[in-house]
């Protein structure tokens, strides 16, 4: 990279500073799965942590992103990302397996940057939406929901329109 300036006497030195993130997660497979992500963008510092009371006593040195599961053992980890946001860190990502649309928008209005929907806990006694009958892994007939099935596939039928991933 080359840069060319007017007075040169005020170039800072250009180092790419690497990310730092912290990882708030009980389950040790998903909080190893979101730390590999990190580590696949360019984050190469991330601590990780498995509740709140382990998390805490970092929050006083600030990070660039934290990362936390909306339901930790010890309470809520919307309270970590508060917490990180008045200590000065500048983004906050909410990973939750419900999808609950009051605990999205209470999450953004609350200032977190992000709300990611994992998954990873089946049958949690949270109504499902409609369509998702078809869904694997619900419960559910195999095959698409009824809004990805294109116009004449039959119900049970792999594959979404045209152009879409399955």
């Amino acid at each position: 990279m080359s840069v060319l300036l007017e007075h040169p006497a005020n170039l800072v030195a250009y180092r790419p500073t690497k990310p730092t993130a912290m990882v708030v997660v009980a389950d040790p497979r998903v909080r190893s799965t979101v730390t590999r992500h990190l580590w696949a963008l360019g984050v190469r510092d991330v601590i990780e942590a498995s509740s709140l009371a382990e998390a805490r006593p970092r929050v006083g040195t600030p990070r660039d992103i934290c990362i936390a599961d909306v339901h930790l053992p010890d309470g809520s980890g919307l309270a970590i990302l508060a917490e990180t946001r008045a200590a000065g860190w500048p983004n906050g990502l909410a990973l939750s397996a419900a999808d609950d649309i009051g605990a999205v928008r209470s999450a953004l209005a609350g200032g977190v940057k992000g709300y990611v929907v994992t998954g990873t806990r089946v049958n949690t006694g949270l109504p499902q939406r409609p369509g998702m009958a078809g869904a694997p892994g619900l419960g559910g007939r195999p095959g698409l929901p009824g809004h990805l099935r294109r116009p004449g596939m039959p119900p049970g039928a792999p594959g979404g329109a045209p152009g879409t991933a399955t």
